[in-house]
């Protein structure tokens, strides 16, 4: 009985630590659901929002999406921006998804796109790298990376550090559609992060290009 009982407790055990490792296995691709961030610029006003929710836990199913909005201090609507991405992805393995959705934007309109996605998150360091391509209006590529670098200081606080890449490009005519590199350097206090911030947009084949310096406010659920 001894022997029986032992063996049970190892068999639990076993059990116990093959689900902890699963558990761990699908932390990699899980990334927070909500962050809003607004930027208040030397030239421009600056705001994002990005949801990212695994609403089918078992077929590894979610919903992307990222939304940003940019206006000058002047009174003139012509100059602002609104862009939004929205997708379905499908978890494949090791934080690798296939994704299908539409993008807008004030300039284009609604286009449809399919492509990739990798997602990797841990306490420290979150990534990720969306590649598209767009098939429905136009034929483009594009490239989207969001790098996010947050060192533990003590319970409450940690640095905060973010990179985040944008390319599109015109195959139809072979040229630079859109990009920008936006950084963020600052700290966070639990759900808080707050900075200095910088935005580089460019736009079009001619490559106009818009530089914004300021602060940031970050919320993250």
């Amino acid at each position: 009985m001894k022997k029986i009982h032992f063996i049970s407790i190892l068999i639990s055990a076993a059990f116990s630590t093959q689900n902890l490792q699963a558990q761990d296995s699908t932390y990699n691709y899980k990334p927070k659901s909500i962050s809003v961030e607004e930027m208040i610029g030397d030239k421009r006003q600056f705001l994002q929002l990005l949801v990212n929710k695994v609403f089918v836990d078992k077929k590894k199913i979610g919903l992307l999406s990222v939304s940003s909005y940019t206006a000058d201090y002047e009174d003139n609507l012509g100059n602002n921006e609104f862009q939004n991405t929205t997708l379905i992805y499908h978890h494949l393995f090791k934080g690798i998804s296939i994704n299908s959705g539409t993008s807008f934007t004030s300039i284009e309109g609604l286009q449809n796109f399919a492509g990739l996605q990798y997602v990797h998150q841990s306490k420290t360091l979150s990534l990720m790298y969306m590649p598209s391509y767009y098939f429905i209006n136009s034929h483009k590529i594009s490239n989207f990376a969001l790098i996010e670098y947050k060192p533990i200081i003590n319970e409450n606080w940690s640095v905060y550090s973010r990179l985040q890449f944008y390319y599109s490009h015109n195959l139809e005519n072979g040229s630079h559609f859109r990009s920008y590199a936006y950084s963020r350097l600052g700290l966070t206090y639990k759900y808080f992060s707050f900075g200095f911030a910088h935005n580089y947009d460019l736009y079009s084949e001619m490559k106009f290009t818009k530089n914004n310096y300021g602060v940031f406010l970050k919320l993250t659920l």
